[in-house]
């Protein structure tokens, strides 16, 4: 009874702050992400930066398509893919025979002699008959490469996707962090001004007004680092967009309304993700080929000493005049082979010149002693290339496991965060809501109802980075099972 009379009285010192205090508690704030009866607000928080004339409005799909179209290294390894499909067209040509078109002028003079004049066109053609099956090896190797290369392009893709949209909804938590950072210091500012007021009134002391001032100096604070984080995380957004760091640019995008989040179906397991990623992943494929490159290298290694058969033909025109008309033929056979660092080559062919009136027959060898002794080093090297191969197509799959099975439970343990996070935020709506009447009432202190409005802004910026969490965790899941973003309808994002 005497705490009622004690509660009258002061409510009778303070009627005319009563009046100011009650209009403004009973129209709650409108902060960003607050829910009434279920329902989300529809009011979308503003970045805290000057919006210049001219700046460019971004959201996903459209940074999605600037990113792709400007990045260099996107770009190069598509360029990659055109090289190697070069390669396959000059090793498919090693099994066609050489063709070679030339012409000699030769004019002698020799004294006390008849000068010599001579003019000669020739065709003449090799083709390799039997190489020991390098052509084969190395035509496998090319396109081995081709498809490595389609694969790498893949990858690249769905990282650079990844890490863009997970730049744009880090962007969207800073930019709505700062709205939820400006409520609070304009509600704090505003119980620093009722608190002066009370102080000049001699209803307060100086202590109460330093702990709301000091209160309001924490949430400038955070405002100020808020903005830094902002502006820094904007800035590496236009770097991986690679557009001009003094283009304005104003990302847009609600992440609770443009991207609502489900769980994840409980048909896919562990086990079954798992499975999948290894049948989907580009890296189990290409770690596979690299296997089969690095054999088919050494083999080749290996095989140095298989000999190499070649016939070639030839066909010319001759004649001491321009126009040649004496005409000649002749073939060749050749063998090369390679023995302990030496290489020894054989040929014997048959010509015709002068309208067949001169016939000729040589036979030549010839042996380069010692002069690829690199032939050892190159088998030691393939033969360690193969077993790191080898030992990268087992740990592969164990990766790609491990991988697997963190994405998965880091997205289940972040959808758990969500459903603790709403429910700390809708707490501390309720806590906020109480602790306004009993500042209202008298009951009690503003430092009190600033710390909670404090707390409630920092309980929204929690759910915030809970859905961003998510978001993340399910970009990282889907690249880790080698699977488009959005394959498993985690989050689904509506155009506008």
């Amino acid at each position: 009874m005497n705490r009622m009379n004690c509660m009258r009285t002061r409510m009778g010192k303070k009627y005319i702050l009563a009046i100011a205090i009650m209009t403004s508690f009973l129209c709650p704030p409108a902060f960003p992400l607050q829910q009434t009866n279920g329902k989300k607000n529809p009011i979308t928080p503003k970045p805290h930066v000057s919006n210049k004339t001219g700046a460019a409005q971004l959201d996903l799909e459209h940074s999605l398509a600037i990113a792709i179209q400007n990045n260099f290294e996107l770009k190069a390894t598509k360029s990659r893919r055109l090289v190697y499909d070069l390669t396959i067209a000059e090793r498919l040509r090693d099994y066609f025979p050489s063709l070679t078109l030339s012409y000699l002028q030769n004019e002698e003079s020799i004294k006390r002699e008849v000068d010599a004049r001579q003019h000669r066109f020739s065709v003449e053609t090799n083709l390799v008959i039997y190489d020991g099956g390098r052509r084969k090896l190395s035509y496998d190797i090319a396109r081995l490469n081709a498809i490595i290369s389609r694969n790498d392009y893949r990858i690249a893709l769905n990282r650079l996707v990844t890490e863009i949209r997970n730049t744009y909804f880090e962007i969207l938590h800073l930019r709505d962090s700062i709205a939820i950072h400006e409520k609070t210091l304009e509600r704090g500012m505003m119980q620093l001004r009722f608190i002066r007021k009370e102080l000049e009134l001699g209803e307060a002391t100086r202590f109460d007004a330093m702990e709301i001032e000091a209160k309001v100096k924490e949430v400038e604070l955070n405002l100020e680092k808020a903005l830094d984080s902002y502006a820094i995380a904007l800035n590496r957004f236009k770097l991986l967009l690679r557009i001009d760091w003094r283009q304005p640019i104003e990302i847009i995008g609600n992440i609770e309304r443009d991207f609502p989040v489900s769980p994840i179906d409980e048909r896919f397991s562990a086990d079954r993700l798992v499975v999948m990623a290894v049948e989907n992943r580009k890296e189990v494929g290409s770690t596979e080929m690299r296997l089969a490159i690095k054999k088919k290298t050494y083999l080749i290694n290996r095989l140095y000493y298989f000999p190499r058969f070649s016939v070639g033909l030839n066909y010319s025109l001759s004649d001491d005049e321009f126009m040649p008309r004496e005409k000649g033929w002749g073939m060749n056979f050749q063998v090369t082979a390679a023995l302990w660092g030496s290489r020894g080559n054989l040929s014997a062919g048959y010509n015709e010149e002068s309208n067949a009136n001169s016939r000729a027959i040589s036979n030549s060898g010839s042996v380069a002693v010692l002069d690829n002794l690199s032939y050892k080093r190159d088998i030691v090297e393939s033969r360690i290339e193969l077993s790191r191969a080898r030992e990268n197509k087992k740990e592969i799959r164990q990766q790609i496991a491990v991988e697997v099975i963190s994405s998965y439970s880091a997205l289940r343990n972040a959808w758990k965060m969500i459903g603790i996070a709403k429910k700390q935020l809708e707490l501390y709506d309720a806590q906020l809501d109480i602790e306004r009447l009993k500042a209202n009432m008298g009951e009690s202190r503003r430092y009190d109802l600033i710390k909670k409005e404090i707390e409630r802004g920092e309980a929204a910026i929690a759910y915030l980075e809970s859905l961003v969490r998510y978001l993340v965790s399910a970009s990282t899941l889907e690249i880790s099972l080698g699977v488009d973003i959005g394959f498993l309808k985690l989050s689904r994002m509506k155009t506008r």
